[in-house]
Order: C-alpha cells, then sequence, then structure tokens
C-alpha cells in the first residue's frame, strides 16, 4: 500500500518529497498492524504560518488524525513515536459499542500546582489504566506572569465509561469545562455539509438518495454516510470510509470520513458487521438525517429491515 497526498500537498514538490521520504517509515509500521488501513497526508498553516503536516488514518473499524511539523517528518524517532500514537488510535476503539468521550476545558491560566492536582485526580479513578486516557494540550509560558501557563486546546480524550469521573475531577480542580453542542449542531456544520454533498453530484459522484451523520459524540471528525443507488455494488460487506481533512470545508471539525454504499451493501454490511458503529447508532436513534430532511422519515421507511437488525 502507499499513502495518498492531497491536491495542495503534491503542489508543494519539497514537503511532498519529505512525506514521501516518511512513508518509507509510515507504511511499514501501519501495514503490521492493519492490513485494510489507508494513510492520507495534508498541509495547512498553523496561526503563525507555519507548515503543519496532518496524517489521517482510516480503516473498517477507526481514523486517528495527528500533526507532524517538517522537522517531525525528519527526525526518524520522533516520527515512529507520534505514528504508533495514531495507530493505537485507530485500532483501540475495535471493542464493540464502545464509544470515546472528548472532554474540553476552557482556556485558561493555570498553575504548576493546579496541573499536578489534575493529573492525580485522574491517577485515583478506579480503573482508571483502562480507560485509553490521552490528554491533548498546548501550555505556553506567560512572561507578564512567570508563576502561571496559558493552557490552550486542552482536552482529554477517554472512554465513555469514564466520563463522568474524568469531568468531575476536572471541575474539581477549578477548571471549567466547555460545553460546546455537538459538531453536527454547530453553527454552519450543515450548511457545510449540505454544499459538499451538492458538490458531489456536480463533479460526477453518484447522487446521494439519503445522506446522515452518525457517531455524532465525536468532537473532531464529522462521520457523513451517502447511500446511492447509483454506487457500485460491491456485495462483500464493507463498511468503510474514506479520511480528509475537513479545514475549509466544515466549520469547527477538524477532519471528515465519508462513507459511501450502495443500498445492498447497507444490508450487507449489516449482516457481516452488525457492530459497526452506524448500525448501533440507528437503532439507538444517535444520527442527523441531512436528505432528505425530514429527521429520518424517509430512510426508516426504505430500510425498516435494516433497523431491526
Amino acid at each position: 500500500m502507499s499513502s495518498q497526498l492531497s491536491t495542495r500537498l503534491e503542489e508543494r514538490q519539497g514537503l511532498a518529497d519529505a512525506v514521501r521520504a516518511a512513508d518509507r517509515v509510515v507504511i511499514p509500521m501501519l501495514q503490521r498492524h492493519s492490513s485494510s488501513a489507508s494513510a492520507f497526508w495534508d498541509v495547512a498553516e498553523d496561526v503563525h504560518s507555519r507548515d503543519v503536516l496532518t496524517l489521517y488514518l482510516t480503516d473498517p473499524w477507526g481514523s486517528a488524525a495527528g500533526d507532524f511539523a517538517l522537522g517531525d517528518l525528519r527526525d526518524e524517532r520522533r516520527l515512529e513515536r507520534g505514528v504508533n500514537e495514531l495507530i493505537g488510535e485507530m485500532i483501540s476503539p475495535r471493542r464493540p459499542g464502545e464509544s470515546r468521550e472528548r472532554i474540553e476545558l476552557i482556556d485558561t491560566l493555570t498553575s504548576a500546582d493546579q496541573l499536578e492536582r489534575l493529573r492525580m485526580r485522574l491517577g485515583q479513578i478506579p480503573n482508571i489504566g483502562r480507560a485509553r486516557l490521552q490528554l491533548h494540550n498546548q501550555v505556553r509560558l506567560v512572561p507578564q506572569k512567570p508563576e502561571k501557563y496559558l493552557l490552550t486546546d486542552f482536552a482529554i480524550e477517554v472512554d465513555e465509561p469514564f466520563a463522568k469521573a474524568v469531568r468531575d475531577s476536572a471541575v474539581g480542580c477549578g477548571f471549567r469545562l466547555r460545553e460546546d453542542v455537538v459538531l453536527i449542531k454547530r453553527e454552519g456544520v450543515r450548511e457545510g455539509l449540505s454544499r459538499l454533498i451538492d458538490q458531489h453530484f456536480r463533479d460526477g459522484e453518484p447522487k446521494p438518495d439519503f445522506a446522515l451523520c452518525f457517531r455524532l459524540r465525536d468532537r473532531q471528525t464529522i462521520h457523513l454516510l451517502e447511500v446511492s443507488r447509483e454506487a457500485v455494488a460491491f456485495g462483500d460487506g464493507g463498511l468503510d470510509g474514506f479520511g480528509f481533512s475537513a479545514r475549509g470545508l466544515i466549520p469547527h471539525a477538524y477532519s471528515l470520513k465519508l462513507y459511501l454504499a450502495n443500498p445492498d451493501d447497507l444490508y450487507a454490511a449489516a449482516r457481516v458487521n452488525p457492530d459497526h458503529p452506524l448500525f448501533h447508532d440507528l437503532r439507538g436513534g444517535n444520527c442527523e438525517f441531512l436528505r432528505p430532511d425530514d429527521g429520518g422519515e424517509a430512510f426508516r421507511k426504505e430500510f425498516s429491515d435494516l433497523m431491526r437488525v
């Protein structure tokens, strides 16, 4: 297998060459863990106009995305460490029915003592070692207040059964939680998805008869399923998504995972892979229906048997 590069990355020859060189490390690592995984590279700029290379890994059960600087690609040890973390994140959701929650903290000035209290409180949660806890944050020094740190983009990702205990720990240490609504409910997201679906049709791709989002609790990635009678039917029961950057396409989203299925393949996937997150969410009513925009009435009528699988 080989990775794919976005169009804008292909246009940056120096960066594209560096990514292809890094793939000599990345691809063998990925193949050791998943023969069905795919890799996709993209490039964007951070707030300081520095290049950020994003690697998206996807397989039938999970996905992961991580940012790398050019220097990370040239340092084999740092590259291997970052890729190993992504592979672990991608394959860890393989346990049926298990979901993750991302608990975000409001940006704040904090002290080393407060951060240490949080670390200790999290460590005291029963069985926390089984929670697959991951911390995402940026800590910056504040020259005007040398005893404080500016904590930004702080999030704690954890298996759902541990989410309440993690929230209580963070609040108990004086942090405030960001209580934003799920991605699909945030301003501009539905409109962005509608434009994307329309663009697929204009580009000559299969016209979606139905479009819906599932895995709504994912705070970074939009999971979009398009069902089209015009799509090729493979008959293998696979329901694999293809992940790519959502930057510039969907407000507030970090990445987007697109699933395209013929109706026959949707039924085949339900038989072969009934524990796929899509079917859990359909049965649990945890979906947002985009096409037609009728709250799922037409989909439930068309796929009444599927809803009982």
